[in-house]
């Protein structure tokens, strides 16, 4: 066989002298991993069919063939043997409050991912259940997954992300607030973030403990009301602001766990900008999109996570 030039393709064409006939040598090997390059690179990327069509001089309906093996194939997680000092959880809905995939990581790499049809205590026990415990798991405080961790992993510490208290305080306290107690609640509430030393965390409970002794008579105010057809009712008069103090009491004893360990992040930004903010691109910019077929888009991107990056300078 000799080298007879190549094809309209560039495929390089192969001649034999004795019968005096050309072909292209074929290696589905090489072909099939090309061709899922192609489908990562839509998948994870910006590009969309018809450009990756246009590039590879192809029309949208062979490209569509092309990727329909690997369509219905989904990654599967891989426990990871290695017992993490430091596990970030969160989840993320492929649905309108349905169908999510739970996820935990480290600073490093993804470790394992679940689907589940929400986020209730059952399916966090099952997410742990596939992994060891870690030394200390940082999530948002999700009522079952709380009480998932502290049935399944007893002796793991709690690191509640301050970002999510934040938030929830902030939508019920609102950005300006009228009234003083909500005022002084909002100040201390922006103060979370400054906080740092062990010192600067007894200063702030020690001003957070004299704001409800000051306003505990203020909080306890009814309003009486009467609704057609019904019994005579009440209700507290400021039960946003005693939401927030509610908030406030159940997150205090995991607040604060970062102090004195600096390898303990106090958010859950790790996955919420690194991991779930790229989820939510790609679903949008695929939605129509089957369920089964999200959660192979969502299993590819997290498998390719999970691989983690090379490090540098090193063979």
């Amino acid at each position: 066989m000799q080298r007879w030039g190549t094809t309209a393709a560039e495929t390089i064409r192969w001649r034999c002298a004795r019968c005096r006939k050309s072909n292209t040598r074929v290696r589905r090997d090489v072909t099939q991993s090309a061709r899922y390059a192609l489908f990562i690179r839509w998948i994870t990327n910006t590009s969309s069919l018809t450009d990756i069509a246009h590039a590879q001089r192809v029309t949208r309906r062979t490209l569509t063939n092309w990727f329909a093996p690997f369509r219905h194939h989904c990654p599967a997680s891989i426990s990871v043997p290695i017992i993490p000092e430091v596990l970030i959880v969160d989840g993320l809905y492929l649905e309108s409050r349905s169908h999510c995939v739970l996820i935990g990581k480290t600073k490093a790499a993804v470790v394992f991912w679940l689907f589940a049809e929400r986020e209730t205590y059952s399916s966090w026990r099952l997410f742990c259940q596939q992994i060891h415990a870690p030394s200390v798991v940082v999530c948002d405080g999700q009522r079952g997954m709380r009480a998932a961790f502290r049935d399944a992993w007893p002796t793991t510490r709690v690191q509640r992300c301050i970002v999510h208290v934040f938030q929830l305080a902030t939508a019920r306290l609102t950005k300006r607030p009228k009234i003083d107690a909500g005022q002084v609640l909002s100040v201390l509430v922006h103060q979370l973030f400054a906080i740092r030393t062990r010192r600067q965390k007894r200063r702030w409970i020690r001003t957070y403990r004299r704001w409800k002794k000051r306003h505990d008579h203020f909080l306890k105010e009814r309003t009486i009301g009467q609704q057609p057809g019904k019994k005579r009712m009440w209700w507290y008069t400021h039960k946003r602001i005693r939401s927030v103090r509610t908030l406030l009491d159940n997150a205090l004893p995991e607040l604060f766990t970062y102090i004195g360990h600096p390898e303990i992040p106090r958010t859950t930004n790790h996955i919420e900008g690194g991991i779930n903010s790229r989820l939510s691109e790609l679903l949008h910019r695929h939605r129509g999109i089957l369920p089964e077929k999200k959660e192979v888009l969502v299993a590819t991107f997290l498998s390719m996570k999970q691989r983690g990056k090379p490090t540098r300078n090193f063979p």
